[in-house]
């Protein structure tokens, strides 16, 4: 049907988009455009987005954020991508009736968001590779109702928190659920843009 040929047409444009993305970051040619971003705002955009979302999955998704400002000089374009890839994987990976829970705070001069859900986790022995170009768990993983992804989501984020001068680090308990840390430098350093 044409609309099948479509969501087709649009999983493509997605997958070509997301190897430029990673072919541009091989060549240190693809450019951070910092300014300063209150992170407040940005989860707030990606929850709207990821509650749709949910609603449609019958997970529920919980955020929390400090009352006062988190201003980081950040690619908000960039941010948002990360922050929404991994709340989509986390709805992915929940059952109807759980829960994903976005929070962002700042200490010790670094700001911290975490996504957590309720989800099926992920075995030990996949956790190595995760964060792997066109690596994919186990097909069990996935919902059958929906289209596996092409594996470079997380590997997207990874870079994405890297070229910030941060870190993306996972902890996942099988029938648990997992969460995913991202760690940003309060202030850019010299070296990552």
């Amino acid at each position: 049907t044409l609309e099948e040929t479509l969501q087709e047409i649009k999983r493509m444009t997605e997958l070509v988009d997301a190897l430029l993305t990673l072919a541009r970051a091989d060549e240190g040619i693809a450019p951070l455009h910092r300014e300063p971003v209150d992170l407040r705002g940005i989860v707030e955009e990606v929850r709207e987005t990821g509650e749709l979302l949910a609603e449609d999955s019958g997970v529920v998704v919980e955020v929390a954020t400090p009352p006062e400002p988190i201003v980081v000089a950040v690619d908000a374009t960039r941010i948002r991508q990360l922050i929404l890839n991994l709340l989509t994987n986390a709805v992915k990976y929940t059952p109807p009736g759980g829960t994903v829970r976005m929070q962002l705070g700042s200490a010790d001069g670094r700001v911290t968001l975490s996504v957590a859900d309720t989800g099926i986790g992920i075995a030990p022995g996949d956790l190595p590779h995760i964060f792997d170009r066109f690596w994919r768990a186990d097909s069990a993983r996935t919902r059958t109702s929906e289209r596996p992804g092409a594996g470079l989501g997380l590997a997207i984020c990874k870079w994405i928190a890297e070229a910030h001068g941060g870190r993306i680090d996972v902890v996942s308990r099988p029938g648990r659920g997992t969460t995913f840390t991202v760690t940003l430098p309060r202030e850019p350093s010299a070296t990552n843009g």
